[in-house]
């Protein structure tokens, strides 16, 4: 008898491990099979910097798969990687299908963010690492652009032509800046200020003291006009101030520079149209990047001694 009760305590073991295996399969299985196959192929966006959880959470929301904690899961146990980009992706596919095409194909197209006071040349070269352009195509033909390439997020397809990309950055500069009416001075002044300013507040501001400084017929003296001229935002020796031989270098020359060193976001476009009301003529900017401004060079030396 105790032979027997042994062998039927293995048996029920040995079939609830079975029961639970099939239970655990099946839920796979469901998980996994498609949400719904009548489904058509939608646009999903991976953006870049995503996580595989944030991706999978993403996916549940747009209704492309059944669980968002099965695709992480499942992503676990796979190799490979998402790259950030455009997908064409459908409810009618499993999860595992869904996966194979995010992580085992090219996006249809590219997402591309241009922070503001990206120069044409960050442009090319974010464009350039996305696979959307050849590396310097849309620096030779974006250059005579520099400021009006308005910086935004964009989808482009990949070995897209630079003068399509172009020509998207230009008409997008025109929808967001209609009715402003700006001048080129406008968005040059607005191109230092975006380089100058760490600050929303501090846009205004600094708008006004070139503005006040153009007004006495002052030189600029802005140092990132100087880093234009080097081709680099890296900071700048003091032998550069005189020795950057540049018709943008507002160092040695008077006025405004020739063109936009950088592309403005709209808060730098807006503060140069809406300046704030002072008479500072001198500014620089504390460790924490916030601006201290001066109206007169005495005053402006004192503060530099202070900080």
């Amino acid at each position: 008898m105790r032979i027997n009760w042994d062998m039927n305590k293995k048996i029920i073991i040995l079939g609830l491990i079975i029961v639970f295996l099939a239970i655990i399969l099946i839920a796979i299985l469901i998980l996994n099979s498609p949400k719904d196959k009548r489904a058509s192929a939608q646009d999903f966006t991976v953006k870049s910097g995503q996580s595989m959880r944030e991706i999978g959470e993403n996916l549940s929301e747009k209704g492309l798969i059944k669980s968002s904690n099965w695709f992480l899961i499942y992503a676990k146990i796979q190799t490979g990687y998402i790259k950030a980009g455009v997908y064409s992706l459908s409810a009618a596919e499993s999860t595992s299908k869904i996966w194979s095409s995010l992580s085992g194909t090219s996006p249809s197209e590219y997402e591309v963010t241009i922070p503001e006071g990206y120069r044409v040349t960050q442009i090319d070269a974010t464009l350039f690492s996305k696979g959307i352009i050849t590396a310097g195509e849309f620096t030779r033909t974006g250059s005579s652009n520099e400021g009006y390439l308005f910086p935004d997020t964009y989808r482009f397809l990949p070995k897209t032509d630079p003068s399509e990309v172009r020509d998207e950055m230009l008409s997008n500069f025109n929808k967001k800046t209609a009715g402003m009416n700006l001048s080129r001075q406008d968005v040059i002044i607005a191109s230092i200020v975006e380089r100058e300013a760490k600050f929303d507040e501090d846009r205004p501001k600094i708008a006004r003291v070139y503005l006040n400084r153009l007004e006495l017929g002052m030189k600029l003296e802005a140092d990132p006009t100087v880093q234009y001229a080097k081709g680099s935002w890296d900071a700048i020796k003091l032998s550069d101030y005189q020795n950057v031989n540049s018709s943008y270098n507002t160092y040695l020359h008077a006025g405004l520079p020739p063109g936009p060193i950088c592309n403005p976001g709209l808060e730098s476009l807006q503060a140069v149209l809406s300046p704030d009301s002072n008479d500072y003529l001198y500014f620089f900017h504390k460790t924490d990047g916030h601006a201290v401004y001066s109206k007169t060079l005495e005053e402006h030396r004192s503060k530099l001694k202070e900080n």
